[in-house]
């Protein structure tokens, strides 16, 4: 826990000065990009986005105040680009999430430190790795009837296969899994299962060399069909994906979505690589590519100069709605070459969205025609970052808006959860980064008019970098996800190579959030809280079966009304109550005739609205 003194707290808030806190991380053979800093051209027209974008949302802030520590750690370098899926909700309402974690500065600890949520309370956040050497990059799934899955790199002879039949407590089993001959030390993993008792596990990592000619790595597919016993898949290049397609992969620019039945689906991309899907619907046995963003650089080794252009950062989320089909989500970024040195502009901007009933995006994109697409649907929410010095971002070379993790229920509501620069900074004044959030009731239609700071509360996060969000695929009311939270802005291990950001190494608390849909999906007011003027209840009964009620209590006068809508928007009743005087007004409406399932009524008052759900039955 972060501790001011009341002072402190009130000076910086009288002096409007924002709060600092920020992210680090550490590591030893994680990859760096050799990007180089390219300066952004402050005039050029969508370079930046300065003037550029739509008309900001307005930051719908909520506050959350304890969202719990689950796991510490000194070490924070938690992917080099995507996020991996380290958070699952399982049907029982019972949450296993894990993270990597060293409590030692020199990280010859470091490892996998998971934790349960028993339907109460979570675990003690854990003090040793589950794997008997050092360990990193770990993936988690459900497996076997009650049990747990995590993948992790082992640093020298492939990947930890660690497993436990039942979640949250017992001994882990452990074992290794190998790469090629030519390669055996694989590295970077992401896992997913299905099947019965989830028992078939499915795995992609990349190897740590060049490899049938894909430079720097080749990203390879295993499969079990037996828990882990046995793997009848093994270093498999998916075609596709081979040296005839691409010059080669790095780590962490790919991830799973989670199955549905035999459909698999794996997402990659980065600058200079298509932004792919790969899809399965026999489990695994044979792929189809779907390339929803084309780059006309595949097979390209950037040789020469490259002039600025759109491209993915390289960070992406990928899930399938209950149809199988894929949404997907990556950072925005320019980039460019100098004399065949890659280069990206640390003040791009964007998280763009896709999915399969969307026509493929032109190669060269054209930032207007992205919001009119409805493709673009995050951003920095103060563009008066782009006016602060350039030395003031630090650096996880991706977009300012970034690391997006998605899920998709089945009531096809999408939700999209990023990290993005915001104009708070800390004790070094580097810019920090918060977790933001976006919805869709409509399959991706159309979105919600607000971004949502889901880390916005004073107290608990002004203060703080909060990057490295991953959100559980399973959901109820409620989205789950784990996310990484510090004091400085960065990666001490990039600092400590000569990188923008925090050098010194710190404590990092990894905190479980748990937002509700609906305050996402209607940010204003959802809750039974007190809205100043008014105060709306849930209605009774809920669910409805014929009539129900809505309480009001208005503490001041003014014109009262009630709207209820389906859940693609339609309005189906409306009742007004006109100019009223303080005191408690009572909205009695009928659900006849409506067809059971979700639907929604908004309380206006004055200019202010309430809007909550209600189950038609």
């Amino acid at each position: 826990m972060k501790k001011f003194t009341f002072l402190s707290i009130l000076i910086s808030f009288l002096l409007l000065a924002g709060g600092m806190q920020a992210q680090h991380s550490s590591g030893a053979r994680e990859q760096a990009k050799d990007f180089k800093v390219m300066k952004p051209n402050l005039n050029q027209k969508g370079e930046n986005g300065i003037g550029q974008l739509p008309v900001n949302p307005d930051v719908v802030n909520r506050a959350v105040l304890d969202d719990p520590v689950i796991i510490t750690t000194r070490y924070d370098l938690q992917s080099n680009a995507s996020s991996e899926n380290r958070i699952h909700l399982f049907p029982d309402g019972t949450v296993g999430a894990v993270t990597m974690m060293s409590h030692d500065d020199s990280f010859g600890d470091r490892g996998t430190g998971p934790n349960l949520f028993d339907g109460t309370d979570w675990g003690t956040p854990p003090l040793t790795r589950i794997e008997t050497s050092k360990a990193g990059w770990p993936s988690y799934a459900p497996w076997g009837p009650n049990g747990e899955i995590s993948v992790a790199h082992h640093n020298l002879d492939g990947l930890f296969i660690m497993t436990r039949a039942t979640k949250g407590t017992g001994a882990w089993t452990e074992a290794i899994l190998p790469g090629p001959a030519a390669a055996v030390d694989i590295s970077w993993p992401r896992v997913v299962t299905n099947g019965p008792d989830n028992m078939y596990i499915h795995i992609i990592a990349t190897t740590y060399s060049i490899y049938q000619g894909l430079d720097p790595y080749a990203l390879l597919y295993y499969r079990s069909l037996d828990g882990g016993a046995t793997w009848d898949i093994q270093h498999r290049i998916i075609e596709g994906m081979t040296s005839a397609d691409y010059v080669g992969f790095t780590s962490d620019m790919y991830t799973w979505a989670q199955p549905h039945g035999d459909t698999l689906a794996f997402a990659f991309c980065d600058s200079w690589m298509d932004l792919a899907i790969m899809k399965s619907y026999n489990n695994g046995l044979d792929w189809e590519k779907v390339v929803a963003w084309p780059s006309q650089y595949n097979l390209d080794p950037i040789t020469g100069t490259v002039d600025n252009f759109y491209a993915p950062d390289g960070t992406v989320g990928l899930a399938l709605d209950k149809y199988g089909k894929a949404h997907v989500v990556t950072g925005l970024m320019w980039a460019a070459a100098d004399a065949g040195s890659k280069q990206w502009v640390p003040k791009s901007d964007g998280i763009l969205y896709w999915n399969e009933n969307m026509p493929q995006l032109p190669a060269v994109l054209d930032w207007d025609e992205l919001i009119t697409s409805g493709n673009l649907i995050g951003w920095v929410t103060d563009t008066n970052v782009f006016y602060v010095d350039d030395s003031q971002i630090a650096w996880y070379y991706n977009s300012m808006t970034s690391q997006p993790t998605i899920t998709v229920d089945d009531d096809d509501f999408v939700f999209v959860i990023w990290a993005g620069v915001t104009m708070n900074t800390d004790p070094d004044d580097y810019l920090l980064r918060h977790i933001y959030a976006r919805g869709s009731s409509d399959y991706g239609a159309s979105w919600t008019s607000s971004l949502i700071d889901l880390t916005s509360d004073f107290l608990q996060y002004t203060w703080s970098e909060c990057v490295y969000a991953s959100v559980s695929w399973n959901t109820d009311d409620y989205l789950y996800l784990v996310f990484q939270e510090d004091d400085y802005g960065g990666v001490s291990l990039n600092g400590a190579s000569g990188a923008q950001g925090q050098v010194a190494i710190g404590n990092n608390n990894i905190r479980f959030l748990k937002p509700s849909k609906m305050d996402i999906l209607f940010p204003v007011g959802t809750g039974n809280e007190q809205v100043h003027e008014f105060n709306v209840t849930q209605n009774y009964p809920n669910p409805v079966t014929d009539i129900t009620s809505v309480k009001v209590n208005l503490t001041t006068p003014g014109t009262l009304g009630l709207e209820v809508t389906s859940l693609l928007g339609q309005n189906v009743q409306t009742i007004s109550k006109g100019s009223c005087t303080a005191g408690n007004y009572y909205f009695t409406f009928s659900t006849k005739g409506l067809t059971p399932g979700v639907y929604f009524y908004t309380v206006t008052f004055n200019n202010t609205k309430v809007t909550k759900k209600m189950i038609v039955e």
